[in-house]
This record gives structure tokens, sequence and C-alpha cells, in this order.
């Protein structure tokens, strides 16, 4: 590559701050619903991920399905909700309707609806997440699950190994028989998910960490034991990457270039920001 074009490549790279959580589940269900005519619910099902593995001295290939690891946006933001409210800090709600079709308020008390503060005292609960028609500061990300026995294999794009399986549930018996039963997609192991948290403030990056360290639910049924999830650990990154064309048989493959610095000390100072933003 010539220095002109190397020089261009380092000009037009932005660093991203990132908050990076490890977390591990013994089962988690975050759905994507049932198929018509089904009783089985499902994961939102990604395209096929190939992968290469050694069999003895045989190099073989195989191919593995990926799923989309749904919730995680979701689950951050009601635990936000929580923080703030334990804090006394009134914030936007989820819902945008004061009331259901039966006339029973859907506004617990400490909360406003949601959107309703734009332009008027915006809440650090929408500026972070925003509303209907109201971008927030942030984006959530995890790479795609897959389940892959091979201890040896190596995939072609990134993917997080861990176990996926079906449980099957008889939900209704009569004279000892079930007449009524239902499958469940569910994933086991540890995983990993990523908060852009770039264009936030200090205290409202304290408001996520916060937050994040205190995340227990993801997916369904945590009344029955499902979706529990204890946070492992986690970075404040700052990220760099440089992506740059290798020229390689008639085509341009472009290559990455990773660099990233644990933010120790931001991290404690976000946590402080946030301290000192409810008692203020």
């Amino acid at each position: 590559m010539s220095k002109k074009m190397s020089d261009r490549v380092k000009r037009i790279q932005n660093p991203q701050r990132i908050l990076k959580v490890v977390a591990y589940t013994a089962i988690a269900k975050p759905l994507n619903g049932s198929l018509p005519r089904s009783n089985n619910s499902h994961f939102l099902r990604l395209y096929p991920i190939k992968y290469s593995y050694r069999n003895g001295k045989e190099e073989k290939e195989a191919f593995s399905i990926s799923y989309l690891l749904k919730g995680i946006r979701g689950a951050i933001r009601h635990q936000v909700m929580k923080t703030c409210y334990d804090a006394g800090v009134e914030v936007c709600h989820t819902s945008d309707k004061a009331t259901d079709k039966a006339g029973n308020s859907l506004l617990p008390k400490g909360f406003h609806l949601s959107g309703s503060c734009k332009g008027n005292g915006e809440c650090i609960v929408h500026q972070v997440f925003g509303s209907m028609g109201t971008e927030g500061l942030i984006s959530v990300y995890a790479e795609p699950i897959t389940a892959i026995s091979h201890k040896s294999a190596k995939t072609e794009v990134k993917v997080q190994k861990v176990h996926i399986a079906t449980e099957n549930r008889v939900c209704m018996t009569f004279d000892n028989k079930p007449v009524q039963d239902f499958g469940e997609r569910y994933f086991s192991g540890e995983f990993t998910f990523e908060i852009d948290v770039t264009r936030c403030t200090s205290e409202q990056i304290g408001l996520l960490i916060e937050s994040v360290i205190n995340m227990q639910r993801l997916g369904r049924g945590y009344n029955a034991g499902y979706g529990r999830v204890q946070i492992k650990r986690f970075q404040l990154l700052e990220r760099i990457i440089k992506r740059i064309p290798e020229w390689q048989e008639d085509n341009f493959i472009v290559k990455e270039e990773l660099n990233e610095i644990s933010l120790k000390n931001e991290v404690v100072e976000a946590m402080e920001a946030w301290n000192a933003y409810v008692n203020t």
C-alpha cells in the first residue's frame, strides 16, 4: 500500500467508547415467538455459519445454524429504569399511554409517559434510549450465537459458541395423559454483549454501568427460574478499528486492525458523575 493511502486510512478512523460485558446464564429464552399453526417457540434464525474442524489428521468443513441474541437492549432499559427509581429519579416509562382499554393506569409512581419529557427537562432515560421518533444515544450489539461441539472448530465470521437445545414441556394433562404440550428453544453458557456509549456523557455512562452490573434478567420465565443472568466482568474501552484494503487475487480484501485501550479511570469518574447527578 502506498504511503498516501496508508495516511488516508489512519485519518478516517474515529475512536469509539464501548462498554463490553461478559455474562453467564444457566438457561435463557429470549425467543422470537411461535410459528403459525405450531406450538413451538424459536430464536430468530440467521444464515448458517460455515466452519472447519479437524477429524484426526483430516480437515473437514460443516455448517451450523446461528441465531440472533435478542432482548439485551430491553433488559438493560428495564434495569436502568429500576436504577433510576431506586435513586428517586423520575424518568420515562416504557409506555406512552396513561391507561389501558379498561381504564387501568399503566403509569407507576415515579415515572412519566415515554417521550413526554421531550423539550421540557428531558430525563436521563430519554436522553440515552430515546422514544418513538427520537433516536437514543446508545446502540447494543452481541455476536450471533451458535452451537458447535467441535473444540477445534474455526469459523469464517464472529459467533458466540453456546449450548442450544429445545425444552419440550407438558402444560396440561387429562387422565394422566398429555393433551397440550409445547417446545421452547433455550441457550446456556457464557456470552458477551457491547454497548456503544461514544455519544454518552459521563453521568449517562455511570448510569449504564450501575445498571448493567445489577442486571439479572434476560428473556422469559424469570419467576420459574429461567433467564437468570450473572454479570461476570466488564470493561470500558476506547476502540479504534482500521479497515485496510489489501490486493489479493484480483480483489481487494478488507483487513481489520483492532486497537483497544481499557479505560479504568473513566469508569470510576463515570460512577462518581452518576452519584453526583443523583444527589443534585
